[in-house]
């Protein structure tokens, strides 16, 4: 009967009398019982239509909240693998030392190749307003042409 069924098509039938069977252990034997349609959505998923009348949705309603009051109630499960063996509970980490006070932002202090003063910029953007970008140069020292900064890690390319 179901030979000319596509996979999908099959399992939106289990997936509706699966369901089925389910409502029908858990509502009260007075509601009605839900008409549950299987089908395939635009996606190719196997999906489930529901309908039922007001007193069977009241039924089903109060039997969701009794499951939600009774799960908030119970003390949480314990945790287990995919093979159902018990997962023993995490290690007790040691508190975290304290930490000295957090500064607003994180500040880099540049220190100019000729010397001068060191100033505070700003990790991103640009200099804040107020604050000298470029130190000048000591009297008598070249404004280009200096040693500069020695690289801590020898370069494998040929120096000019």
């Amino acid at each position: 009967m179901t030979a000319h069924l596509r996979d999908s098509d099959r399992q939106a039938l289990r997936l509706a009398q699966d369901l089925r069977e389910e409502m029908r252990a858990a509502l009260p034997q007075q509601a009605a019982a839900p008409s549950v349609s299987p089908f395939v959505d635009q996606a190719g998923m196997p999906s489930v239509l529901l309908r039922m009348d007001a007193d069977t949705a009241r039924a089903l309603m109060a039997v969701l909240a009794e499951r939600r009051v009774d799960r908030a109630a119970a003390p949480a499960a314990e945790p287990r693998r995919a093979d159902g063996s018990h997962v023993p509970p995490p290690a007790a980490q040691p508190p975290p030392a304290p930490q000295a006070a957090v500064a607003t932002g994180p500040i880099a202090a540049v220190a100019p190749p000729s010397g001068g003063p060191a100033y505070a910029e700003p990790p991103y953007g640009g200099p804040t307003p107020g604050t000298q970008v470029f130190a000048e140069p000591p009297a008598g020292a070249s404004a280009f042409g200096g040693t500069g900064p020695t690289p801590l890690v020898p370069s494998v390319y040929p120096r000019r």
